[in-house]
């Protein structure tokens, strides 16, 4: 496989994630905090745990998005999306309903999350110039 591709191909997903997951975590804030609960309201979601919720997709994706911390940032998103399957989604089908979707959406979400956290290799990202190791993801030498 081209190696350049494969870079392009990580970048991307991880762009993907960390603005969906920034959009989320935004909306959450905007609409209020009370209409999300009230739109899950078959589930007892403590209200802290709501703006915990939104402040991890907020800063995350902002951290995913500029590639900060994207093993640690990935696994905690993808704690949050199987939280989101499991407790909110999972009873309504992976397609949903005519009023709620599925968790369709969270699936592929936690895939994401979960390739990022274990590739460990993240190019294009700010964590590769500020903090030079071991880890950062550079081509091999040809």
């Amino acid at each position: 496989m081209n190696h350049k591709r494969h870079q392009i191909g990580i970048f991307l997903l991880r762009l993907f994630l960390g603005f969906t997951v920034f959009i989320h975590g935004l909306t959450k804030f905007k609409i209020g905090m009370g209409n999300t609960s009230i739109s899950l309201e078959s589930i007892t979601i403590p209200m802290s745990l709501l703006y915990s919720i939104g402040i991890i997709e907020v800063i995350g994706g902002l951290f995913l998005m500029i590639g900060f911390k994207v093993q640690i940032t990935s696994s905690i998103i993808a704690v949050v999306m199987l939280l989101s399957i499991t407790q909110l989604n999972l009873p309504i089908g992976f397609l949903g309903t005519n009023l709620r979707a599925g968790f369709e959406l969270d699936l592929a979400l936690l895939s994401i999350a979960g390739f990022l956290a274990l590739d460990g290799k993240t190019p294009f990202a700010i964590e590769n110039i500020t903090f030079q190791s071991d880890e950062c993801y550079k081509c091999p030498e040809v």
